[in-house]
Order: structure tokens, then C-alpha cells, then sequence
């Protein structure tokens, strides 16, 4: 299985030519960054959880050669490597790979738009240790005021495809917002994907001018959650959806009322918002005791776009508003819940992310194997997670040498 997931990598995303693009800047290397680097990749790809794990595995003997070389790093050399490794090549590796995967035709759609969702997340605190780029805190622990030190980063992910697809990740600074980090994200998203995605979809905090403003001037539309803290602007539709009809529809198991009205400008924003009001009731079967029960639950919405009545239909709406939840569910929950995302391998700032963005380009490949790769009958047999441990159980059976290892470029 691991020979074929290699050579499925090399096939389609070349990564026989990738594996050199990566580099760091130590003057002269003990150990090269292909095999440092490869050594992540493995332990993210094998969802080993630690660089101590990975450790413990390159120290058996003819076990990890055929994929990172005879050269083996140790934990600590891994850690220190990826503190001065170069994130932007890590980034042009990751746009390299999500660029083939649109040309493979993988990310087919017949939506007149294409959305992509942004969202921070904290990944891990202490109150004892701390680095350059922690973010702080102050908390009430048995009375006494403590201070946390934590990292919290911005992530862009494309919505509405079968495989989850992050385009890149930006830290937020000490005593900045969310928001600050996420324009500085998008800046250079804008930049590496600009035909990838249409309209770019947040949570509440999103919902102010001068971000709907950035994200106009750079030729994208937005939408965000619309809270009883706008409060001008959510009077203001509650008092138009009063003389309107709503459109009803039926979604899976939900039953959806939604009022949809244009035209607001109490935002201050340079176009014209339109807001939908969605009231979704959602009936659910629970076996409780061994028997039925039936629950109805009820649910209230509001969203705010710039995207018009005429350019999309108020359901397709509804729906992209509602796909920003992917981000959680299918990005930060697994990865954090079976990827190890969480886990601090090496407490300083440019280690963080560059061991994100490496395990952002491992869960890539995993998720590609399996859902473009391999047929159907075994996706029906095997579960993805599964997939990783049949990865592990082959390093000692197949006999075969990557491809990345076979031929080295020639020095220039």
C-alpha cells in the first residue's frame, strides 16, 4: 500500500520535483532538507502524533530508508531544521498541489460560485512556557490571576468538495484580532489562488466594513453571520421581512422559511448588503430505550452578502452560508480529533506553521489517495483512517525505493 501511495504522489503531483523545492537556511547541512522534511511528512502521513514517534521509527533498522534515505534525523534535529525552514517554499509546494488537483478536474462544480471559508482556531496553551510569538491572556484559576500563553492562527479552506482543502494558514500576532490576521491571509491567498474561489464566507466577526470592503476591492464577495450585535442593520431587515413572503423549501430532513431582502446600506459598506433570514425546523429519529422518538428542533439564522438576488438564487445562498460549518467539521475537527493538529511539536513561531503546512500537504495526499485513487469498493470496505494504519503496517513489507530518492537533480 505505501509503495503505491508514493508513486500515486510522484504520478500525479510531482512530487519527486517537489521534495527539492523545500529549504531552510543553514549554511551547510549535516543532513539535507529533503530528508528532514520527508521525515514529517511520514510521521503526518502515518499520523504517528510526535517527533519522538517518528523518531523511535526511523531507529529501526531498514525499515524507513525507501522513503527518507539512509541519513536519518533525530527528533530534536527535526524540531530545529523546521524553525529555519522557508515557509513560503512549504506554501508553493501546497498551492502546487491544490493547483493540480483543479486541473485533474477534481473540483468540479456547477454553482455559478466558488467559495472559500475563513476561520481562526487556538491550537495549544500553557502557563509556564512560552515563546517570541505567543499570544497572552489573563485568567481567574482558585482566586488568583494567571497569565496564558497560547497560539491561535487564521486558515482558509475551499468549501463544497468531497476532499477538504486548506489553502494556506496565517498566525495571529500578540494583541492583534482575528480579523487583522485574516486580511494579511487572504493577501497572499488572493495572490496564490486568484481564480479558485468567488466569494469568501465568515463567522460574525466578519461582518464589518472594512473587511466586506477588502474583499470587494479585491474582486470577491463575502458573506458572514449577522448577530443582534449589528443591531441597526438587523433591525433594519427585520423591519422589511415584515411586509414580505417567505420562500419555503425542503433540505434533507429540514423544512426552511427564508425571508430574503437587498439593498441595505447601514453597514457602510461600498456595495449594497443583501440579508436572508432563515427559520429551519429539522426532525430527527433517536432510539431511546429501544424505541423511537422523534425530536423537532428549531433553528434561527441570519447572513449578510454582497452577492445580489440576481447573481444567486436565496436557497444556494442559504446553503453556502450554511457550508461554512465544513471548515469546523470536516477541517479543524479531524484534524485536531486524528491528525494531531493540536499537538505543539516545536514551540517557536516559524516551526508552528511550517509543521501545519506540512501536515495541511500530507492530509492532501491522504485524502486524494483515497477518494481519487482507489476504487470504490474498497473505500466501501475500508474507512479513511484505516487507510493510514495499512500505510504503517506496509513500511516493513513492500520493497520498493521512492522515486524521490532514485535520481538526484544534477548541482547547478
Amino acid at each position: 500500500m505505501l509503495r503505491r501511495f508514493c508513486f500515486y504522489i510522484v504520478k500525479v503531483f510531482d512530487f519527486d520535483e517537489q521534495v527539492f523545492k523545500i529549504s531552510d537556511s543553514r549554511e551547510k547541512p549535516d543532513i539535507n532538507t529533503r530528508t528532514i522534511w520527508m521525515s514529517a511528512v511520514l510521521m503526518c502521513v502515518l499520523r504517528l502524533g510526535s517527533l519522538n514517534a517518528i523518531e523511535t521509527e526511523l531507529r529501526i533498522p531498514k525499515r524507513m530508508e525507501k522513503v527518507v534515505g539512509k541519513r536519518k534525523a533525530s527528533a530534536d534535529s527535526i524540531g530545529r531544521v523546521f524553525s529555519v525552514m522557508d515557509l513560503e517554499s512549504l506554501r508553493d509546494v501546497l498551492s502546487g498541489i491544490n493547483h493540480r488537483l483543479k486541473r485533474n478536474k477534481a473540483l468540479r462544480t456547477d454553482w455559478p460560485f466558488r467559495f472559500a471559508a475563513v476561520d481562526g482556531h487556538e491550537l495549544f496553551t500553557s502557563r509556564s512556557r512560552c515563546c517570541a510569538g505567543c499570544c497572552t491572556r489573563t485568567i481567574t484559576v482558585n482566586g488568583k490571576k494567571v497569565t496564558e500563553y497560547y497560539h491561535r492562527v487564521v486558515v482558509c479552506h475551499l468549501m463544497g468538495f468531497k476532499i477538504p482543502l486548506p489553502l494556506d494558514v496565517e498566525p495571529v500576532l500578540s494583541g492583534e484580532g482575528e480579523v487583522i490576521a485574516a486580511k494579511r491571509l487572504l493577501e497572499r491567498v488572493f495572490r496564490k489562488y486568484s481564480r479558485f474561489f468567488d466569494v469568501v464566507v465568515g463567522d460574525a466577526l466578519y461582518l464589518e466594513a472594512p473587511f466586506i470592503n477588502f474583499c470587494l476591492r479585491h474582486g470577491k464577495h463575502a458573506i458572514a453571520v449577522l448577530k443582534k450585535e449589528q443591531l441597526i442593520l438587523m433591525q433594519d431587515a427585520k423591519g422589511v421581512f415584515k411586509v414580505i413572503e417567505p420562500e419555503v423549501f425542503t433540505e434533507a430532513n429540514e423544512t426552511v422559511k427564508v425571508w430574503d431582502a437587498e439593498g441595505f446600506t447601514t453597514a457602510g459598506t461600498d456595495k449594497p448588503l443583501r440579508v436572508i433570514y432563515a427559520q429551519e425546523t429539522e426532525k430527527k429519529r433517536r432510539r431511546i430505550n429501544g424505541e423511537w422518538v422523534e425530536e423537532v428542533n428549531k433553528h434561527e439564522w441570519c447572513w449578510a452578502s454582497t452577492i445580489s438576488q440576481a447573481e444567486l438564487s436565496v436557497r444556494r445562498l442559504w446553503k453556502a452560508a450554511h457550508g461554512r460549518w465544513e471548515i469546523e467539521n470536516n477541517l479543524f475537527n479531524v484534524l485536531v480529533k486524528h491528525w494531531h493538529m493540536d499537538h505543539c511539536y516545536k514551540h517557536e513561531p516559524n516551526a508552528i506553521i511550517a509543521f501545519l503546512l506540512t501536515l495541511f500537504i500530507s492530509f492532501i495526499f491522504v485524502q486524494s489517495f483515497y477518494h481519487l485513487n482507489l476504487k470504490k469498493p474498497v473505500r466501501d470496505r475500508v474507512a479513511i483512517i484505516a487507510i493510514t494504519r495499512q500505510l504503517y503496517g506496509s513500511l516493513g513489507q513492500d520493497s520498493f525505493i521512492a522515486p524521490w530518492l532514485l535520481e538526484l537533480p544534477a548541482p547547478p
